[in-house]
Parts: structure tokens; sequence; C-alpha cells
């Protein structure tokens, strides 16, 4: 039986700020800063477990073109380690660490195999086993062109892996980059496809393999859950898949149900219990609480702040830390209690796309906002319609109403 294993990683974005959060203590500050890179070598510890024959990265290993020095050395030391074990890497480079930034090469070890600019193919040998492994790193930021086109089973190999940084068409979560389809990568009869740029943990197909593994550590809200890479083992054309969890920080939301007895105290109770049933030896975690109010004459709003300030004090020293970055509040059945036309007016409202744009655009016209904000997904404009309307049912709530 012709067997290899490998390790399938890609948006790896070492050195990444975390975004969304303020009022971080020291230890857990520190704890973001390390998050990416402690999950990179938990890639290389597993790499090094299970003996795997090499290991895929499919792109952004960098978070920015202009690549940090000091990350770049901390990385070589971790190919150091796979190359004393006889572990070979394959790299191709994506939009946001491509091959035009600016930065100081450093010479990585001869078990690093890194793709150029243009499509290559690079050979893997190992006793009578042969696998061709199709790549190639992007040249620039902005590849919108559809390199796939370019990839072209070469014959004389026991197995065929492409790695390509890129788009499925139709997905809008990110940057349309390097389009490709399902039927295009099926077409080219390779036994598996290790993807990178979307952050999302998806698999595509499964016979054969067409993967992306997601990022390996969340760096805000949107980046929820679990990350992580996959350990892979083809076997005679057949593959087994594992999922293999590398987060260091987790983001979560957390439910928290207000009831009509509850007051102040039973609420932080409940924050608390919640905050220490999830509490792991494993993770950490960054928390939302949603709190859902049933008490019509409790106005969370009004010590809302002050309630996640205590818990968040009380979390800062804690190693394996539950920590309440925001808040949000819905009003379940207080609605009720609310002008009943009113709320069922707002409910009823459809916005447009062209009602949320006009919305926004005053932010994208002022110069901070043009310099640091993105253009928004459909799943971000749905999430301010709704932030907004529960914005309005708490003034409504207040007496707003009236």
């Amino acid at each position: 039986m012709k067997e290899i294993t490998f390790i399938h990683a890609a948006d790896l974005h070492l050195d990444s700020p975390f975004s969304g959060l303020k009022h971080i203590s020291d230890n857990v500050l520190q704890e973001m800063k390390d998050a990416t890179f402690v999950a990179f070598q938990k890639i290389v510890q597993e790499a090094i477990k299970r003996k795997v024959d090499f290991v895929l990265l499919a792109g952004d290993l960098y978070d920015g073109e202009n690549r940090n020095l000091h990350t770049q050395v901390r990385f070589r030391k971790e190919m150091e380690k796979l190359k004393q074990y006889d572990i070979d890497v394959y790299i191709i480079h994506g939009n946001h660490d491509h091959l035009s930034g600016k930065w100081i090469s450093i010479a990585q070890p001869s078990n690093v195999h890194v793709f150029g600019s243009e499509y290559e193919v690079k050979t893997f040998t190992k006793a009578d086993i042969t696998v061709h492994i199709y790549g190639y790193s992007y040249p620039e930021q902005h590849v919108k062109w559809r390199i796939i086109d370019e990839y072209c089973k070469q014959e004389g190999a026991d197995y065929h892996i492409g790695m390509l940084h890129g788009n499925l068409e139709g997905q809008s979560e990110h940057g349309q980059y390097a389009p490709f389809s399902l039927d295009e990568l099926q077409s080219k009869d390779f036994d598996y496809w290790a993807l990178g740029h979307i952050h999302k943990r998806q698999e595509l197909l499964l016979s054969p393999p067409i993967i992306y593994p997601g990022n390996i550590q969340g760096r805000h809200k949107k980046e929820a859950g679990i990350k992580g890479c996959y350990y892979v083992k083809l076997a005679d054309k057949h593959a087994d898949l594992e999922f293999v969890p590398t987060s260091q920080i987790v983001w979560d939301t957390l439910a928290i149900t207000i009831n009509q007895e509850d007051d102040f105290d039973a609420v932080l109770a409940n924050c608390q219990t919640a905050l220490e049933q999830i509490r792991s030896n494993i993770y950490r975690f960054f928390v939302c609480l949603q709190f859902i109010n049933h008490n019509q004459s409790l106005q969370v709003e009004e010590f809302s702040n002050e309630l996640v300030e205590i818990l968040q004090e009380e979390e800062k020293h804690e190693v394996n830390f539950v920590y309440p970055y925001a808040y949000t509040v819905d009003y379940g059945s207080v609605n009720k209690a609310v002008n009943q036309p009113l709320m069922e007016l707002i409910q009823s409202f459809e916005w447009s796309e062209q009602d949320v744009n006009e919305a926004i655009q005053p932010l994208f016209k002022h110069a901070l906002g043009r310099k640091f904000l993105t253009s928004l997904s459909a799943e971000e404009k749905a999430e301010l319609i709704k932030e907004a309307e529960q914005l309005l049912t708490s003034q409504l709530c207040k007496g707003g109403g009236e």
C-alpha cells in the first residue's frame, strides 16, 4: 500500500493584531500577541508527533506584505525543528504576503520549498512513492485572473496535490482573488486540493477532498469558534481527513437570560456561572454576552457597561481566562410591553441594500473611515440592521414609545 501523510494549514497571519477589544489587562494582552504563533507551533508539534511526510502551507503565512523580521526568524526556527525530523514544507504565498512586498529576506533550511510567482510543479519522493505538488505564489496583492487555468496534471506520480490560494466563485466573505469553480478543480483529476484564503473551515468536496482548513487562530468576533488545520492520509487513492484544533484563544457568544424576577445580583451571578461553565484547560475565550431580557422593570443598559467591567476585572489574572469583551441586548418578551403598532412597524420594515448603503455612507466619506474601513459583507450589513433594531427597542423600553 502506497501511503503518504501530511498536514494542510493556511492563513496563519502570523503577528496579526486582534481587533474589537479594549481595556485589556497585560496578561491577556500578551496572550493575544502570541496567539497566532502559538497556534502555528501546535501545527509543528502535531507534524512531529504524527511523523508526517510533509506540511502544506496554503498562503498568507504573514499578515502583511512587509514581513516582520523577528517573525521570519521565529518561523525559520520552527522549520528547522521540522528539518530535524526529515519533514518537508511546501509554501505558497497569497494576497497578504505576496511576493511584491518589501522585506528583508532570510534563508530557510533546505526542507522548505517555496513556490514562485510562476505556476510550477514540485516533486516529493519517499521510497517508491512519488508525489507531484502543484502551486503558485501571488506576484502582487490583487490576483484577479484565473490562475487555475494553468494547473495541469503531469504524469509520473502516485499522487497529485494542488495548492491554491483563492476564492470559490459565489462566495463573498473575502476578496475575489484567483477565482475558481468546483468543476474546474475536479476536472484536474488531482487527489487532494489544499486551499487557502477563506478563514472559515469548509470541506467543499470529499472525493476528491477539496478543503479550506480556515485560519489557525481567530482574531476577531467574525472568526468565532475553534480554528485549526487538517491531518490527511492518502492511501491507494483513498483519503482520511482529521481536523486538528490549533486555537489558543476562541471567540464565542454566551446567552444570558434575564427573567422577570431577576435583579442585578442575579444577573451578575448568572454571568459568573456562564463564564465558569465554559472555562477550559485548553482554550482561552473572548466572549460577547448576549442578554435576553424578559424583565420589563430591569433596564440592562443602565448597568451593563459596569457589569462587563466587573467581570473583566475578575478575569484579568486568570490563566485560562473567559474574557467578556462586549454585550448585546435582546428584549425578548419585553417587546410586548412596548407600543405594539410601533413595534410591528419596526419589525415589518425591510431594509434594502440602498437603505444600508445610504446610512453608512458618511462613515466612508470621513478621512479616517476611508483609511481604516473596508467594504461590508452582506452578513455585516445584516448585523448592523439587527443592532439598530435592538437600539431602537431599547429606547422604546425606556419610554421613548410613549
